[in-house]
C-alpha cells in the first residue's frame, strides 16, 4: 500500500470523523502493526484493485464507528512492518475482529500484530482537517539478549524505559512513546514504540544507541520511516 493510497485513506477517514465521534467508555486503545504475509504475485491487478478499495473502505467504516484514532505506512527496509494503526476497542479480540471485513488480512496478505500499550509520553491526536502526510521517524524497542525474566526485574526494566521516554520527550526530541503490556494477540518480543519528529534517521539512531538499556544489551531497536496525517503528533 503505497503513500497515495494511504493519504485516500486519511481523506476518508477525515470525512468519517467529522460524522462520528470517539469510542465510548470501556474502551481501549491498542497499537496494531500491519505486517507483511502472503505474496500477491500471481493475483490479477482488477482483484488487487478490489481488494484495495475494500482495504480502505474498512478502515473508513472504523473511523464512523469511532473505532480509529490513527494510521499510516511505514518504509521498513526489512519489508516486514507495511503499517501502523491504532484502534479503539473492548479487548484484543474485538480488536481483532475490526480488520474482518479486510481482504488483505481476511485473505493473508498482511497480518496484524496487536498490543495493548500505556501511553507513557507525548500523545497522539485524531487531525479533524487532513491536507497532507508528514514524516517522522518509528521506533520499535524490542527484547535483547539481557532482558530479564524475572517479573520484578520487567517491572524495574519498564519504569528505565518510562523514565527514558519522558526525558527525549522533555527535551523536544520525542512525539509519543508507548508502552506495550501483557495483552497482544502474539509472541513477539516488542516492548514499546516510539515516534519522533523530523525526517533524519542517523541523529534518532545516534540518541537510542547511547540510552544504557541499549548499551547494556536488554533493549534492541530498529528504525525506519513513518509517515501519518500532519498534526497527528502534536509540536
Amino acid at each position: 500500500m503505497n503513500k497515495s493510497h494511504w493519504l485516500a485513506l486519511i481523506v476518508i477517514v477525515t470525512v468519517s470523523c467529522l460524522t462520528s465521534s470517539k469510542a465510548s467508555d470501556g474502551k481501549k486503545d491498542y497499537f496494531v502493526f500491519l505486517t507483511t504475509g502472503k505474496s500477491t504475485a500471481g493475483v490479477a491487478p482488477e482483484d488487487i484493485q478490489k481488494k484495495q478499495a475494500a482495504h480502505l473502505e474498512n478502515f473508513g467504516r472504523l473511523a464512523k464507528l469511532g473505532s480509529l484514532t490513527a494510521a499510516g505506512p511505514c518504509s521498513d527496509p526489512g519489508k516486514v512492518t507495511r503499517g501502523i494503526v491504532v484502534i479503539n476497542a473492548e479487548s484484543i479480540a474485538d480488536a481483532e475482529t475490526l480488520f474482518g471485513p479486510d481482504p488483505y488480512v481476511s485473505e493473508g496478505y498482511m497480518k496484524t500484530e496487536l498490543h495493548g500499550y500505556q501511553t507513557v509520553a507525548g500523545k497522539l491526536e485524531l487531525v479533524s482537517e487532513v491536507t497532507s502526510m508528514e514524516q517522522s521517524v518509528i521506533v520499535i524497542l524490542s527484547q535483547a539478549d539481557k532482558w530479564p525474566t524475572e517479573p520484578l526485574q520487567v517491572k524495574s526494566l519498564e519504569a528505565k524505559l518510562t523514565a527514558m521516554a519522558k526525558e527525549l520527550f522533555e527535551a523536544k526530541k520525542l512525539g509519543f512513546a508507548g508502552l506495550f503490556n501483557s495483552q497482544s494477540n502474539n509472541s513477539s518480543k516488542r516492548v514499546a514504540v516510539m515516534l519522533f519528529r523530523g525526517k533524519e534517521l542517523e541523529p534518532i539512531q545516534s540518541i537510542l544507541e547511547s540510552q544504557e538499556l541499549v548499551k547494556n544489551g536488554m533493549v534492541q531497536f530498529t528504525a525506519f520511516k513513518q509517515y501519518m496525517a500532519k498534526g497527528a503528533i502534536p509540536d
